[in-house]
């Protein structure tokens, strides 16, 4: 099993890195910068903006796009205080580094960067949503393999159980 919020930070951090290396390996081989100069500054903003909208939208209890029903309606693993731990970085993750890189150093739009960083921003908002709702209920997320239903999640406590009360 892998722990929820590391593997969302995870795959924030290889799209975000992906887009900030395809960026690089555009301008240090002399191409066009994807982003233009007098662009660069409200890219950041909007990008700013949509990491706060898109926190407090997955933080929320909204139907479609709150994840804290989700995250309360997992399923409760058995209380043995030993739980799998898996990788939160798996070599398939790979293609979250490579593919915004390509885009960006191939395509080099000011568009491409910006859907690859809401997309980034916006699993970067799923972490900080699953780890304050960690803080909170103290107990752990979990992606649980199971094959029929693998966006499953399942909740563990935060800390082993020693004895029963």
């Amino acid at each position: 099993m892998v722990r929820y919020v590391r593997h969302e930070w995870w795959a924030a951090v290889l799209v975000l890195g992906g887009v900030a290396g395809g960026w690089a390996a555009a301008v240090g081989t002399g191409q066009e910068s994807p982003v233009r100069a007098g662009a660069l500054a409200m890219l950041i903003t909007c990008a700013l903006g949509f990491l706060v909208l898109s926190t407090v939208l997955r933080a929320s209890r909204l139907k479609w796009v709150g994840q804290m029903r989700e995250f309360e309606a997992s399923a409760a693993l058995p209380e043995t205080g030993r739980h799998g731990r898996g990788a939160a970085f798996a070599p398939r993750m790979l293609g979250l580094l490579l593919l915004p890189a390509l885009c960006v150093f191939v395509i080099r739009d000011t568009a491409i960067v910006a859907v690859l960083l809401a997309v980034g921003l916006d699993w970067l908002g799923k972490a900080a949503a699953g780890t304050c709702w960690e803080q909170v209920s103290g107990r752990r997320l979990w992606l649980a393999p199971d094959p029929e239903e693998p966006w499953r999640l399942s909740r563990s406590p935060a800390r082993p159980v020693t004895g029963a009360h």
